[in-house]
């Protein structure tokens, strides 16, 4: 039985093939696809039609290789008939035939086929063609077994429509009567005693073209021209020194290609730019607004000495009042957290700010320390390739010599194959005659047997054709029986009656006057509803009235409360402040105290290194004049300690160079003992690395040697089998399975 959807069939088709077209798998996935589609998010789309376009779009998407193949396969081999425009409408539909027919239903696929998605004429060559065996099997078969399995294509899927045949034949006459407007079974007798006049259709008398001259192919050079090796090591220095010339000689070609002389003079270079614009406009704005002297007095702001009355509406008090309930809220949570746990965060933050900058201080050194392993990083990343570099100089060496060992076994086998092929070819040039002698003998056997076969389908048609003309015959019989029935006249009539039951088989079925009386006590019904109805508002409306008034008042509490707390917080933010101020005058005078205190220690300090200064000067005037006294005794004094002086000078000059030229002694020393370990350890590198060549060089050629050994072996031992077996066919039958290597094997 078909199902009740509240959309039709069309409409249902055309969204699932809607649903088809515009969805990208590259983009999104099908179960994401069919939750955000917008074309399902139609209120039309129940909830039957919302899962049979998800269970459609799943399968086609699934099954697209295969619906592709069949849906080509019918545009091709029907190009007159169907539309390319649908193919995603053959693709539907050809999925629900293959493999939903079961679950669907064949009433339900005939409501689907005749509910008017495309045309009559695609539909019905659609039908025919997914119906009939021979055709699937020579369009398309090929094609679905290469993708799915054979036995699954047979069995599974053209055995189970096959199943359904006797019972879409009449769904397959009914597409056909309004694609053609007969059907070809009822037709067949007429169209069988009248004779169709068929057009011949001939060829068009044109000139024949002329053969096109197929122009001469271009010789395609084979020389591979190789670039020169780059050079085996390459200072940084070099390559940057390489860069900058390079781009100095762009930077030339480029000032030297576009000279000031060959650039655009345009006539909007003439053009006025902004600036005189806007110095323009300012000077007539000026000269408008000269003559605007009247300038009105501004007085000063006095703030009001009355409460402005502010009116609530329910949209307001409900608004204030839920943010009351949250402060409350909040407040609790506090209140909660601080007796629970007895402390606050302070602690956490301060602890918080340490972490911080010991984090900040551990992430400076982290990136110092990143910096050194990077530089260390390079240079055994250039250390790395100067190795790999000569280690594939190596390999490559040893690459060039496999190969030419290798070309030399190619030619070598490439002449082994010549020799062979020229046996075969002198084998086969005698066997020719023999072959040509069997295919003789095989076209008459063939012959034969398909004038039997031709002989026995014309015996099977010329049966089935008498059968036809009986069934014919005996369906108009039974028309013309229907038709003198319904000649007949009979009368129907019933007089109307409002007191009796209409008797139509239905629940629940009452009289014309018991349905009026049944209406008005449900309306009156009704009407007491809707009054109780209103009543039950009017109390809620009521309620809500009170309780937003009791909401108000509390609020207008909680406004002054909050007034009063507002202006104690006023209060104690003024003194606080004033208190603040207070500390910070005072701490002002005591800095000024202690400066000037400064200032006056520093002036006391100056005062007595004057003192001293002059008390010293004094000093030293004296001790002049002492000295003048006797000058030759100072002189001699004054001569000792110079030579006194300079051999201290010298004795300290000769212990510095000595210090400095042991310290480079020892540097020197270092160096020479850093660089032959250096060198030790790339000397045994070196050879480590030769050594480990060689033993996989050594281990890669006992290893092909192993297996040409094996192929070698194998080969012989192929040989060896083939031949005892096509010996043994020989024996047993005459002949070997191998007519080519039959004088061979003689030999």
């Amino acid at each position: 039985m078909p199902l009740a959807l509240t959309l039709g069939r069309q409409r249902l088709l055309a969204k699932c093939v809607q649903v088809i077209d515009t969805f990208d798998p590259k983009k999104t996935t099908v179960d994401a696809y069919v939750e955000d589609a917008e074309i399902l998010k139609d209120k039309s789309v129940g909830d039957i039609e919302h899962k049979f376009i998800h269970q459609v779009f799943y399968g086609c998407v699934r099954y697209q290789k295969f619906l592709k193949l069949f849906v080509t396969s019918f545009l091709y081999k029907c190009p007159a008939t169907a539309v390319r425009s649908d193919q995603t409408l053959y693709m539907v539909l050809g999925y629900l035939l293959f493999f939903r027919l079961e679950e669907l239903g064949v009433a339900e696929c005939r409501q689907l086929l005749t509910s008017g998605a495309g045309t009559w004429t695609a539909l019905f060559a659609l039908l025919q063609y997914a119906l009939d065996v021979s055709e699937i099997e020579r369009w398309v078969k090929v094609e679905w077994c290469k993708v799915y399995d054979c036995r699954y294509v047979e069995e599974e899927i053209i055995g189970k429509l096959q199943r359904f045949a006797d019972e879409l034949r009449p769904v397959l006459e009914e597409v056909e009567f309004k694609a053609t407007g007969k059907v070809a079974d009822a037709d067949a007798a007429g169209a069988s005693a009248r004779e169709k006049r068929r057009i011949v259709p001939e060829p068009f008398n044109l000139t024949k073209p002329k053969p096109r001259l197929v122009p001469e192919p271009e010789v395609i050079s084979r020389e591979v021209k190789a670039l020169p090796l780059p050079p085996a090591s390459t200072s940084l220095a070099a390559v940057e020194e390489q860069k900058r010339k390079r781009l100095e000689e762009q930077k030339a070609k480029v000032v030297a290609k576009y000279t000031p002389e060959g650039e655009f003079k345009l006539e909007t270079m003439q053009r006025r730019d902004g600036s005189e614009v806007e110095e323009l406009a300012r000077k007539v704005d000026a000269d408008r607004m000269a003559e605007c002297t009247f300038r009105p007095r501004i007085g000063r702001y006095v703030p009001p000495t009355e409460e402005a009355a502010v009116r609530q509406n329910v949209a307001a008090v409900l608004r204030e009042d839920t943010l009351i309930r949250q402060k409350q809220a909040q407040e609790y949570e506090v209140l909660k957290r601080y007796e629970s746990e007895l402390h606050d965060a302070s602690e956490f933050h301060r602890w918080q700010d340490k972490m911080k900058q010991q984090d900040h201080l551990e992430e400076e050194k982290r990136v110092h320390k990143r910096m050194v392993e990077m530089q260390l990083a390079r240079e055994g990343a250039v250390e790395a390739f100067e190795s790999q570099v000569r280690r594939k100089g190596i390999l490559a060496a040893h690459q060039r010599e496999e190969l030419a060992v290798d070309m030399e076994l190619k030619a070598a086998e490439a002449e082994q194959e010549l020799e062979s092929k020229k046996v075969i070819v002198k084998e086969t040039i005698g066997d020719r005659e023999k072959a040509r002698l069997a295919e003789e003998k095989e076209a008459k056997a063939r012959a034969e047997k398909a004038e039997q076969v031709r002989r026995e389908i014309e015996a099977e048609q010329e049966r089935k054709r008498r059968e036809d003309e009986q069934e014919m015959e005996r369906r108009k019989d039974l028309i013309r029986q229907i038709r003198a029935l319904e000649k007949v006249p009979v009368e129907r009539f019933k007089q109307f009656d409002p007191a009796e039951a209409p008797c139509q088989g239905l629940l629940e079925e009452m009289s014309h006057a018991e349905l009026w009386e049944r209406l008005k006590s449900i309306e009156a019904q009704r009407a007491r509803e809707r009054e109780e109805k209103k009543e039950r508002q009017l109390e809620k409306k009521h309620e809500k009235q009170k309780e937003i008034t009791e909401k108000a008042e509390n609020l207008a509490k909680v406004r002054d409360r909050a007034k009063d707390e507002a202006k104690q917080r006023h209060e104690a933010i003024r003194k606080k402040k004033q208190e603040d101020e207070r500390a910070q005058q005072a701490y002002k005078d005591q800095c000024v105290v202690e400066v000037a205190e400064r200032l006056q220690r520093k002036k006391q300090q100056k005062m007595e290194e004057e003192q001293r200064l002059r008390k010293e000067l004094k000093e030293i005037s004296m001790k002049r004049q002492f000295l003048a006294a006797n000058a030759e005794m100072v002189e001699a004094k004054a001569h000792a300690e110079q030579h006194s002086g300079l051999d201290r000078e010298a004795v300290a000059r000769q212990r510095g160079v000595l210090i400095e030229q042991h310290k480079k002694n020892q540097i020197i020393r270092k160096d020479d003992k850093i660089r032959r370990v250096n060198t030790q350890a790339k000397q045994e590198d070196l050879q480590a690395m030769r050594d480990a060549v060689d033993e996989r060089l050594r281990k890669a050629k006992a290893a092909d040697s192993a297996l040409k050994d094996d192929i070698l072996r194998a080969n012989v031992t192929a040989r060896n089998s083939q031949k005892s077996l096509e010996r043994k066919l020989r024996d047993e039958f005459g002949h070997s399975s191998n007519k080519y290597m039959l004088s061979r094997m003689a030999k």
